[in-house]
Order: structure tokens, then sequence, then C-alpha cells
């Protein structure tokens, strides 16, 4: 796991395999659908308003991991019941460091429910998946941009 994020007050984490992909740990992640469609935040006519909800996320992540990049984690039964997780950790390849912290707190209602859904379909169907030392950190806010720039269908401008 790796930071791409460009300030430290603004903490975005992002998977990635090396290229053999024998690393010990799974690159997983869960991904949740976000817009003002949804009711996730108001445009109140800012273009930009899905930027806005993105840094409001990465710097509420920022401030879990308490600076310098630190990654806020919770192991993923803990996220489930809305609790904290104690030390010690499990592993991580996040080399910066991370720091338990309330991910269940830092995203909205809506995504935190989506999230604990997902967790639980997929411990179902993938035993393990959201086991004791199945570790999730937060936030990985970039797999898609927050913008959307209508073109013409016939001219593509």
């Amino acid at each position: 796991i790796v930071p791409p994020s460009l300030q430290e007050d603004e903490l975005c984490i992002n998977g990635m395999s090396f290229s053999k992909r024998a690393s010990a740990w799974a690159n997983a992640a869960l991904v949740v659908s976000v817009g003002h469609s949804y009711g996730d935040y108001e445009v109140d006519g800012n273009p930009l308003a899905g930027l806005d909800f993105q840094r409001e996320m990465e710097s509420r992540a920022a401030t879990m991991g308490g600076g310098e990049l630190v990654c806020p984690v919770q192991r993923a039964p803990d996220f489930l019941a809305g609790k904290m997780s104690e030390e010690p950790l499990p592993k991580s390849s996040y080399r910066r460091g991370v720091r338990s912290a309330p991910l269940h707190e830092l995203y909205p209602p809506k995504i935190t429910r989506a999230l604990r859904e997902a967790l639980r379909t997929f411990g179902k169907s993938m035993p393990g998946f959201a086991a004791e030392d199945a570790l999730l950190h937060g936030v990985e806010t970039r797999t898609s941009a927050p913008v959307q720039i209508v073109r013409d269908a016939d001219s593509c401008e």
C-alpha cells in the first residue's frame, strides 16, 4: 500500500502489487460508488463538489492517522462491530506506519453501511476475508475521477 497523497493533511492510499504478485498481503479494495446523485454531498452549483468531498475524506483520514502520512487502520471485525481495534495490530504493507482508528466513523453513515454489507458478503463467499487479521486501511478515494466532463456526442468537444 502506498500513499499517492501530495499533502500531509490529506491522506489517500492505493494498493499496488509487485510484478510477481508474491506478497504476503492481498491487494483487495472495497469500492463504494459515491456522488451527489446518491445523496452523498450537495452540489449547490459547485461543479467541483466531488473533489471537495474527496478532500474531506482524505483530511479526515490524515487526522485519524495522526499526521505524517500515517494510515488509520481497523481490524475488519471491529469495523463491523463499530469498535476501536486494540494493539497489537496485524502487520501491514504500508511503510509509513499505521495507527488504530475508528474507520467506521470516517465515512458518512451510508458509506459505512455499504462497506459493512460488502465485508459481510465477501466474508460469506471467501472465508477469512473479514477475519481477525484482516486490516482495513483508510482511505482510497482515487479509484475514479470525482468530476465528469460532459462532451458533445457528435464533436466530442
